[in-house]
């Protein structure tokens, strides 16, 4: 049970961030900026990242901004999530939207981001371990972290879940399973779509 957890959430100031705040406040999670907690989540999600062009138009400055920032912002959640987990153990969670995994034809410094920010979640996962620390990855649809934006991927498949929503409150769901007490998962990534990406 994750009511009462302490958590920080990453880019709570504005946009998806804060939908993620309040959807996990919503499911009891407690909100904090100071310590203890227990649940780091990482939804900071910069719009420019977002911005659709072709790989042949992408320019250094638009790799820098939409790639490299974007996986600079993810190391630096993770190195201050292990300062505040690092002794009384505790969940890291990283939303990844699902380009990651299937690729985006006009979205491709921000989608190879990603799927570094996965890698990276895996080799702490393997890391941190023996400290207590679980890191996981959610992954809904890139158009939840931008909803003014249209359709940013392709439909690769219909959803199986047919008239079920993947909206934010379902990505919050997702991150308070990983954060409840006695959950072993760590290194895995949970897709929130309703069945359109399937991964192993």
């Amino acid at each position: 049970m994750t009511t009462g957890v302490r958590a920080l959430v990453t880019g709570s100031e504005s946009g998806f961030g804060r939908a993620v705040a309040s959807a996990l406040g919503d499911l009891g999670v407690e909100l904090v900026h100071d310590d203890p907690v227990a649940l780091v989540v990482h939804a900071a999600v910069d719009p420019v990242a977002l911005e659709p062009r072709t790989l042949a138009e992408t320019s250094s400055e638009d790799w820098q901004r939409s790639c490299d920032e974007v996986l600079r912002s993810a190391l630096e959640c993770a190195q201050d999530a292990y300062r505040r987990l690092h002794g009384s153990g505790g969940s890291l969670v990283f939303v990844t939207p699902t380009i990651g995994i299937t690729g985006a034809a006009h979205l491709v410094a921000y989608a190879a981001a990603v799927e570094g920010v996965r890698a990276l979640a895996k080799s702490a996962a393997r890391q941190w371990g023996g400290a207590r620390i679980r890191v996981n990855c959610v992954a809904p649809r890139a158009e939840l972290l931008a909803p003014d934006a249209g359709p940013l991927s392709p439909d690769v498949a219909e959803p199986a879940l047919a008239g079920v929503p993947a909206d934010v409150r379902a990505v919050a769901s997702a991150i308070t399973l990983l954060a409840a007490e006695g959950i072993v998962v760590t290194g895995a990534t949970i897709v929130v779509d309703g069945g359109v990406v399937m991964i192993p």
